[in-house]
Formats: C-alpha cells, structure tokens, sequence
C-alpha cells in the first residue's frame, strides 16, 4: 500500500509544464537542436527561455503558480534532453518523440516504458531498435528483434572489439546461451568482475541506467545484494567527493532504497546520509526532502546540516510538496 500521495498541484504543474514542451514549435526547436552538430548549452538554455516567457506573458494564471511553472521548466527539460541524448543520435528525431515519452508519477521519465514505444518506429533500423532494447533490457523484445537481425549483424556483436561491457553484446550472448563464455572474457580483462551480471549491474549505475539496473540487480541473492548495497553507496560518496556523479544518480539512489530492509537503510543513513541527501536535492525528490532530511537527522554533523543549507538548490525544497502522508505505519520508500 502507498504511503504517499503525490498531491495534485504538483501533479497538474508536472503535466503543465510537459503538454508546453510538447507543443509544436517547441518540439520543432527541440529536433533542430539535436539534428545539429553544434548542440551548445546556450541554444539549449534559449528553448528554455522561451517556455519561460510563455509562462510569462501568455497564461492567464496566479503570480505564484507561474513562478511554479516556470522553476519545472529546466528539471522536466532537462530529463526529455537526457533521455533523447541516451536514446537517438544527430540522424533521426521522429516528429511524434514527445508523445513516445513515459513519465512515472514522481514527474520523472519512465525509460523502459519509453524504449518498448520507441523500438516500434520502424523508421529506425532493425539494429537501431535491437540495440535500444538491450540497452533497457526489454526481455520480451529483444528475442523477437534478434530473430530479425542479419547473421552477419549478429556475427558482430561476437567478433567485436569494442568494450564487453555493451548491452548488445551481452544479449547476444544471452540469446546464444553461452553467457558464460562472455564470463570468462570479462573475467580475463576485468578481474574483479565474477560475472557478466556482475559487470553489468556496475555499468548501469555508473551509466545511470535504471532500467538495465534492476534488471542485473535482479540476478543476485539477498547476500549479493547486501554487498552490492553497500558498494554503490560508498561509490556515491567516493564520485561526490570526487565532483563526478551525474545528475540522475538520485534515480537509482531512491530505487536502491526502496529495495533495501529498515535494517540495511539504518546502517546505510548511519555511513552515507549527507551524501544521500545531497541526490535529493535534485527534483523530483526536494518535494519530499524536509521528510527524508528529518529521518536522517541524527546521522549528520553540524557541517554537513550547514553544508546542505548552503547548497544553491535547498530553497528549491519548499517549493512544492510532492507528497502528502495518509499512512504513517508504511514506510517512505514503499511506493
């Protein structure tokens, strides 16, 4: 049962702002941009700019709900560049992309279901589809695309010399059933790696890949997971630390709790909650921030309570709230 319940002025500022990125000369803008080579974040920024004064100038609507709008603007934007940037390269942007786009309820994009709508546009090639399959490893679509594809082009998923780690690859293998083959290649170069699944449960968090993360994640015990648990969190301090995560990592991070037991989240929040919370200072998740802040309170030092005080994103937190509590016997992350 949920515990939350997105309220519905977020839910009608969400869909707002995403029906005025899908209008038309907004989408037209959108495919000139990534139809170009020179994709620079200023001309970016001036499609942006325009849907802000839209808000502006155009909607009869309260001060502060245009204030609203316009602060969803570059967060909802910016998901629909990212994942059109994973998805297509600078050839071919169909002019109906908008409506292929799957949005969740958190206001965030739906990738799987995203991906199962794109690989029917026949317009892409058959390896282009196959291809975007494995990489959000879409089971039931890949053994159908696979049957389709040429022998030669299966032949080079096999000879390749590009990185192991591709998603192609390791469904080629797993469509010849010889996964373990592609083991002991990986295992040669990468040592640390016992397996496949291994390898590519750690790719798809450093590559922000919900989808083929679940998946992988999916193959490993409840002990297995437990390391990996802690694996992945210690990573996103060392990649903070560093100024190398990706602005969606707060994706994977609130899934990675959501599977986790109130045992293993205690010790997690104990090592890891300042480096938690500063994720979800990214949107969707600063709707709920004060709540997951008040749980983790007890776990963080006077510097980092000022340290996120001080982040240029924290006054974003009290903008709106995604959430409305109706039980408080379920737990935050079981939704």
């Amino acid at each position: 049962m949920h515990n939350k319940v997105p309220m519905l002025k977020f839910l009608t500022s969400t869909r707002t702002v995403r029906i005025l990125w899908s209008e038309y000369n907004v989408k037209n803008s959108m495919a000139e941009y990534f139809l170009e080579r020179d994709q620079s974040l200023e001309k970016w920024n001036s499609i942006e700019e325009s849907l802000e004064l839209k808000i502006e100038n155009d909607l009869i609507l309260p001060k502060t709900l245009k204030i609203l709008l316009s602060s969803l603007v570059k967060p909802i934007g910016g998901r629909i560049n990212h994942v059109i940037r994973q998805i297509y390269d600078n050839k071919y942007l169909p002019n109906h992309f908008m409506s292929m786009i799957s949005w969740t309820i958190l206001g965030i994009i739906d990738e799987k279901k995203t991906a199962e709508a794109v690989i029917k546009d026949e317009n892409l090639s058959l390896t282009k589809r196959y291809e975007i399959a494995c990489t959000y490893c879409l089971e039931n679509e890949i053994p159908m695309l696979w049957s389709k594809l040429p022998k030669e082009n299966k032949t080079h998923y096999f000879d390749a010399r590009a990185p192991l780690y591709t998603f192609p690859i390791y469904w080629a293998y797993h469509m010849k059933m010889e996964l373990n083959i592609l083991d002991k290649k990986i295992q040669e170069k990468f040592p640390r790696s016992s397996n496949s699944h291994c390898f590519g449960v750690n790719f798809a968090f450093a590559t922000v890949n919900l989808p083929a993360f679940e998946y992988f994640l999916g193959k490993f015990n409840a002990k297995e997971k437990d390391t990996k648990f802690q694996a992945f969190f210690r990573y996103l301090e060392v990649t903070e630390e560093a100024r190398s995560i990706d602005t969606y990592t707060c994706d994977i991070t609130y899934f990675l709790l959501s599977q986790m037991n109130e045992n293993q989240r205690t010790y997690i929040f104990k090592n890891y909650a300042f480096y938690i919370l500063k994720r979800f200072l990214e949107f969707p998740y600063q709707g709920f921030f004060l709540e997951i802040e008040s749980i983790m309170l007890k776990n963080l030092t006077d510097d980092n309570k000022e340290a996120l005080k001080s982040h240029e994103l924290y006054k974003e937190t009290g903008k709106y709230f995604v959430f409305r509590t109706y039980s408080k016997n379920n737990a935050l992350w079981n939704f």
